[in-house]
């Protein structure tokens, strides 16, 4: 009897371990041309897996499972095409790597102390000065992101003069002992413009953007912190945009090694013939170029009030739109715009970028050819991997 109970006692025990699920597979990427921390998305996670590692060459690489989103990601460099292995399990998996990337978000308290948050809502354009930083931020080695929780949902930069994480330390506004050690800082002011790529509402007749004022509810969520991506989400419902009622998703992808983020806007309701914008910010002193389907400009300005402390920074924005959302090319007195209407889905995809001088990797570049190198890699970026599963 003793004899059984024990028995019993330990298939309870590894019960799990019994049951648990596993599957390899083999994935092979093809890209353009050479790539160098090249995003791969996989998309037919199995909806039991809890944890993926990704193999090059039998050598395990970062990689993480975005479960709310049912994906795998990973970063590698692709010189045309390279196989990898793939084993998702139903067991979890324990952080195996340091992260590249990192998002935050804070709510103030009243005693003026904060309290980390991964999803916030309102139903008011309340959230400006409840949130420090006023909004998620997000960053990888090379550049960092704010987007702000009100009714322009505007995106600001912070440079990077080093590659490395710095939010976690500095949460946006570094110190003067942190300026001193060559962190870097906010290094732009969006005023009321798209800074570089945030999705509005275009009023044709007045030629100009327009900002989500009027909405049932706004929310704001970090889906995932690491460690090779950060995906964030910006979602209104109820938008009363051009006398319809709609509801925006717009998602926010950053990967290790890159400064360019990765935009996945998602339009409900009825949408049909409405149109909507996005671009870069018109700087002081713009060098400007444009093709058919992007824009790049560099300016110099302050990034703060207070040009005894700052300096003017020489800053480029870019961003890639595919050529059949676009239907207009419209500048506003703010902003280099593209009109935009979605898809039959809904969806409307871009990728955009910013690029600083003080960056310690770009300072060989010289003035005014920011412009160009910035959209021939923006243009190098764009095209997502080819992932073929060979079984």
């Amino acid at each position: 009897m003793k004899r059984f109970s024990l028995l019993l006692l330990l298939l309870c025990l590894t019960g799990g371990d019994l049951a648990a699920r596993s599957l390899k597979t083999r994935y092979r990427v093809t890209t353009a041309g050479n790539r160098t921390s090249c995003p791969v998305v996989l998309r037919d996670v199995p909806t039991w897996a809890r944890s993926v590692r990704v193999l090059a060459e039998g050598a395990e690489i970062p990689s993480q499972l975005d479960r709310p989103l049912g994906e795998a990601a990973f970063v590698a460099d692709i010189c045309g095409s390279r196989d990898f292995e793939v084993v998702y399990s139903s067991k979890p998996a324990g952080n195996r790597f340091p992260s590249r990337v990192h998002a935050q978000m804070w709510l103030k308290n009243p005693d003026k102390t904060l309290r980390a948050a991964d999803t916030v809502s309102s139903t008011k354009d309340d959230m400006y000065h409840k949130l420090h930083h006023h909004g998620p931020a997000f960053e990888s080695e090379y550049a960092a992101y704010r987007i702000y929780f009100d009714k322009k949902q505007t995106i600001d930069t912070y440079g990077k003069k080093l590659p490395r994480l710095e939010l976690a330390e500095t949460m946006w506004y570094p110190s003067d002992a942190q300026l001193a050690a060559d962190y870097g800082y906010d290094n732009l002011r969006v005023f009321g413009s798209v800074g570089v790529g945030a999705l509005k509402g275009w009023d044709a007749g007045k030629r100009k953007m327009i900002h989500i004022t009027d909405f049932a509810r706004r929310e704001a969520r970090i889906v995932a912190k690491g460690p090779v991506r950060t995906v964030v989400e910006m979602r209104v419902e109820g938008w009363r945009y051009g006398g319809r009622e709609i509801a925006m998703t717009s998602r926010y992808i950053l990967y290790a090694g890159h400064s360019d983020v990765r935009v996945e806007n998602r339009i409900e309701g009825d949408f049909s013939g409405l149109l909507f914008t996005t671009g870069v910010m018109k700087m002081a002193g713009n060098e400007v170029r444009r093709t058919e389907t992007a824009i790049a400009a560099e300016g110099c300005d302050f990034p703060e009030n207070d040009t005894l402390k700052w300096e003017r920074e020489r800053v480029g924005l870019s961003i890639a739109v595919p050529a059949d959302r676009i239907v207009s090319r419209i500048d506003d007195r703010t902003s280099y715009l593209f009109q935009l209407a979605p898809d039959a889905g809904g969806r409307i995809d871009y990728v955009f970028d910013m690029w600083w001088r003080r960056s310690s990797w770009l300072k060989e570049i010289p003035d005014g050819e920011f412009p160009e190198r910035m959209l021939e890699r923006l243009g190098a970026e764009v095209p997502e991997a080819e992932v073929r599963r060979l079984r």
